[in-house]
Order: structure tokens, then C-alpha cells, then sequence
């Protein structure tokens, strides 16, 4: 992974800086919801984000647990410290899953483009697309929402404040409140709130693992084999889908009518999972406005959905 990460480095205007060097990776041992709840000190409107209810997840994977590190040197330190660097990597890690997912639902994606050809009735990946699309649709509003709407605009902002600062004191109250407005506005101090987003993303990860087998079933329809059912019979089963990617072609396809109905089960899930978020962060929207627009996308994506 470090030679990954040092050639993305050096291919990118990173290079330029003299201190890319300094950037390391790392793999943390627990969720990012576990990793929240020991930072017993964060808080948001007396909500703390060490609640009972935040336990480990059964199964997580490298891509839930890279983080990247960074070298802090003196006097730099003054400024960015130990429990710094950990904010910094909390958000790291959460924007980077949303960007695997959504590189994991575009490949989804590319696959339908090639099946469609060759999909007879249209029916099977239609219905498939339609929910990639959706699906889709969140994790570009909460990707939008988490870059353009919450760190970039509080990047500049403090960026401002720097400029005219007269102290070390007051670049490190500027340095830490931008910490915590980023904590808060990407809702990483709500663990309800982030745990619907986990929850969601998951659906989307087990949805994409699993189109690649619905994807080869709909390119064998002279086989008069069935597929086997423990492939859909339960989540835990489409969780493991998503640790690994198969290189040979599934025992024997499927026929159209069990795609479609796996199809279904995603769906229902996905879209109950949207119900459930939604008077959440309608209600958490009317007492923080920052989550307005989040709530309007997210709102979207559901009426898409049911449409």
C-alpha cells in the first residue's frame, strides 16, 4: 500500500510539495463508528458520540479501515496535534469509503451498459439500472455535499482567518474550530446520522458485488440450470460478495425472473433505508440548516426512487 500511495503521490501536483514525503498510510483495527466513540471528548448539542449503542461492526474491510498519516514536525505540531491528526483521518477515512462505493456502483454501472445488448426483454436490466441509478444518485449527493458544501467552503474560510491572524493562539483556535465545524457538518458527530449513511453504503456495496453475477446470468440463457440460492438467500451472504471479486463464471445462471427478484430484494431494502433516513434528517435539518440542501438530495433521490 505504500508504494501505491507513493506513486499516487508523485503523479498528482503533490509532488510539487516538499513535504509529500511525510505522508504515510496506515490501517486502523476498528470501524469508524467504533474509532468515533473513543473520542469521548466530541460532542455536538449535548449529543456525544460515545452512546451505548455504538458497537463494532461483525465485518469490516481494508477499504472501511485505510487512513492515510502524516509526519507532523515542529512547530507544526503546535498547530495540528495527535488528537488533530485523528479528526483529520476520521474524515479522511469516511470520504474515502463514499469514494469506493461510488467507484464500486459505477463499474455496477459500465456493467449494465454492456448487458443491455444483450437483454432480450429489457425487463431484468431495466429494473437493475434503475436502482444502480439511484443509488448512484445518493453517494454523488452525499459526495457533493461532504467536498463542495462542508470542506471546501470551511477550508477557505479558515484559510481567511489564517491570513490575518496575530498570534500562534489564534491560528490554533482558527485550526481547531475548523476541525470541529468538519466533524459536525459531515455528521460524524451524529452516530445516529452516520450509521444510516454506513448502512446505506452497504446496501450499495452488496448490490454492486452482487450485479456481477446477475450481469453473467443474463449472458447464459440457454442454460436450464438454476442458480444456486444460497447466493441470495440471506445479506450476510451478499456482505462476503463484497470482500472479493470472483474470477470464474458462477456453476450455472439464473433466469431472468430470479435476477428480477433479486433485484427486488436490493431494492426494498435500499429504498426502506431511505424511509428511514428521512424524518431523520428532515427533523435534524430544521435545527441545523448546514444539512438543508443534504436533506433536499436525499429527499430527491426517494421521490426517484418510488417513481
Amino acid at each position: 500500500m505504500k508504494s501505491l500511495l507513493d506513486l499516487a503521490l508523485r503523479s498528482t501536483a503533490a509532488a510539487a510539495d516538499p513535504l509529500h514525503e511525510d505522508v504515510t498510510c496506515s490501517v486502523d483495527t476498528g470501524s469508524l463508528l467504533k474509532r468515533l466513540s473513543i473520542l469521548k471528548d466530541l460532542q455536538t448539542g449535548g449529543e456525544t458520540v460515545a452512546e451505548p449503542d455504538v458497537v463494532e461492526e461483525p465485518l469490516i474491510t481494508g477499504m472501511e479501515t485505510f487512513s492515510v498519516n502524516y509526519k507532523v514536525q515542529w512547530a507544526l505540531s503546535l498547530v495540528i496535534s495527535r488528537k488533530a491528526l485523528t479528526k483529520y483521518q476520521l474524515i479522511f477515512r469516511f470520504l474515502f469509503h463514499c469514494k469506493h462505493v461510488h467507484m464500486q456502483l459505477c463499474a455496477a454501472w459500465q456493467l449494465h451498459q454492456g448487458a443491455r445488448a444483450r437483454d432480450m426483454h429489457g425487463t431484468a436490466i431495466s429494473s437493475s439500472s434503475i436502482l444502480c441509478m439511484n443509488m448512484l444518485k445518493f453517494i454523488n449527493s452525499l459526495l457533493h455535499y461532504l467536498t463542495f458544501e462542508v470542506l471546501e467552503p470551511n477550508w477557505h474560510a479558515m484559510h481567511n482567518k489564517l491570513e490575518n491572524a496575530k498570534s500562534i493562539d489564534e491560528v490554533i483556535q482558527y485550526h481547531y474550530f475548523f476541525m470541529e465545524k468538519c466533524l459536525k457538518e459531515c455528521s460524524l458527530l451524529s452516530p445516529i446520522l452516520l450509521k444510516k449513511f454506513e448502512k446505506l453504503k452497504l446496501v450499495c456495496l452488496q448490490y454492486a458485488s452482487a450485479t456481477q453475477w446477475l450481469m453473467r446470468s443474463i449472458e447464459a440463457p440457454d442454460s436450464n440450470n438454476s442458480f444456486d440460492d444460497s447466493h441470495s438467500s440471506s445479506l450476510e451472504n451478499l456482505k462476503v460478495l463484497k470482500l472479493r471479486k470472483s474470477s470464474k463464471k458462477p456453476n450455472s445462471p439464473t433466469d431472468e425472473s430470479t435476477v428480477i427478484e433479486c433485484v427486488l430484494k436490493f431494492e426494498t431494502e435500499f429504498s426502506s433505508e431511505l424511509e428511514n433516513l428521512s424524518p431523520i434528517l428532515s427533523s435534524r435539518a430544521q435545527a441545523e440548516p448546514y444539512l438543508t440542501h443534504l436533506a433536499q438530495l436525499i429527499l430527491g433521490v426517494g421521490m426517484d426512487h418510488r417513481m
